[in-house]
């Protein structure tokens, strides 16, 4: 009887998370590059009987009762593009492609993303628009003026009264299963033993994609579905909490029994 609280305290959590996903997606559909994440569940109760082993390597029983969470296999990126819409501006770019802008993180990681919002951090390096510089270190000399991006990624203008001066390379970042990265907030991702090893290559190589300057990704939410997946997880969840109130009701019966 008290597996039945266990598994149903499972699903409502479960349920909760993908709550907690789509009302995520809904918040960015504004966002540019941002993708949606769905949730993954897995089978609890076939596992449970099994004797299988969730990833953590704990017992899906013990882990039922410490932690609640079995039913969730995974939080997966979508790996469909946004619409493409053009802004005119200089250092908005986008990838037509499966690829990321590969950043680094204050502590020196990597990260990827498909914001390509870019700006000019302090140091005058090609960076996000929270400063964070690509990882190809592209400098742009302060008396540079008429900046071109070609779809290959190269990075050239005007500088001191030169034309068609080649400053430097934007690199494209490309994953095995892109749905595999882990988002870390700030419209950034991380890459996990799920997405696969990573691979920076020229845009238009290797099919990782091709740059379009002035032009800037929209997020790929789409309010409908959203809406719709919101409503389903509300219902699960809401039976997932009648299975607890039903085995609270069989627990009290028991003991009622015990004490007559």
């Amino acid at each position: 009887m008290t597996d039945a609280l266990y598994v149903g305290a499972t699903g409502m959590r479960a349920h909760q998370t993908q709550v907690d996903t789509i009302a995520n997606n809904v918040a960015n559909v504004n966002t540019v590059g941002f993708r949606r994440e769905t949730v993954n569940f897995s089978s609890v109760m076939a596992a449970l009987q099994s004797g299988a082993t969730d990833p953590l390597g704990e017992s899906l029983r013990a882990n039922l009762q410490t932690r609640g969470a079995g039913a969730i296999a995974s939080l997966q990126l979508s790996t469909n593009g946004g619409e493409l819409k053009q802004t005119s501006q200089t250092l908005d770019v986008a990838i037509e492609g499966r690829g990321f802008f590969e950043v680094l993180l204050p502590d020196g990681a990597p990260a990827y993303t498909r914001a390509g919002a870019l700006t000019l951090n302090s140091e005058g390096l090609l960076a996000n628009a929270a400063g964070l510089p690509l990882s190809g270190r592209v400098a742009i000399p302060a008396d540079a003026a008429n900046l071109r991006i070609a779809p290959n990624g190269l990075v050239s203008g005007d500088v001191g009264g030169r034309t068609d001066v080649e400053i430097g390379n934007i690199e494209v970042a490309a994953f095995a299963n892109p749905a595999g990265l882990e988002g870390i907030g700030e419209n950034l991702y991380r890459a996990t033993a799920a997405s696969g090893e990573m691979q920076l290559g020229t845009p238009g190589e290797s099919g990782v994609g091709t740059l379009r300057q002035g032009y800037l990704e929209s997020s790929n939410v789409q309010l409908v579905d959203e809406l719709v997946s919101l409503m389903l997880a509300q219902r699960g969840f809401e039976m997932n909490s009648k299975i607890v109130q039903a085995a609270d009701q069989m627990l009290g019966i028991t003991n009622a029994l015990y004490r007559s």
